[in-house]
């Protein structure tokens, strides 16, 4: 049995949050950064998760539904908290890499919790996994970028 429309409709206004907060983040991100190759890197980044964004929201408007404004609370918050600690201490390129990762941590949780739902519409399944594998692939790099950045 598939999930009915509204819950198909929570489950993507929560992904909308995802990506709407990963823009932010990212946006955040390019500006903080001082490596040019980061700035762009992240600024792309931001312009994905925008796309991303729009894709769900008209898979929203086709299920009859409006998309909700903004991104999560929670993100609000984390990022509320992380403009205070670098108003304080500053932020090198390593700190902005690993905030960017945490971030992607986030969004790759999300989109598995969603892609757990077993009944989950055969339409709607296909075009998460397909968002997912983007957002997957992001994650990847970030991280191994993290890690290279650690190395050195």
């Amino acid at each position: 049995m598939t999930m009915n429309n509204e819950t198909v409709l929570d489950k993507l206004q929560y992904l909308l949050g995802t990506l709407r907060d990963g823009e932010k983040g990212f946006a955040d991100a390019a500006e903080h950064a001082t490596d040019p190759q980061l700035k762009t890197l992240f600024t792309e980044r931001s312009g994905q998760r925008a796309r991303l964004a729009a894709e769900v929201e008209a898979h929203i408007a086709r299920l009859g539904d409006k998309p909700r404004e903004g991104g999560s609370v929670g993100a609000a918050l984390h990022r509320t908290w992380l403009n205070v600690r670098d108003a304080l201490t500053g932020r090198d390129d390593y700190q902005v890499v690993a905030e960017a990762e945490r971030g992607e941590d986030v969004a790759v949780e999300n989109y598995q919790d969603v892609l757990k739902e077993a009944d989950l519409p055969a339409d709607i399944r296909a075009f998460v996994e397909g968002q997912f594998a983007q957002v997957k692939a992001s994650h990847d790099q970030i991280r191994d970028m993290k890690h290279g950045m650690q190395a050195s």
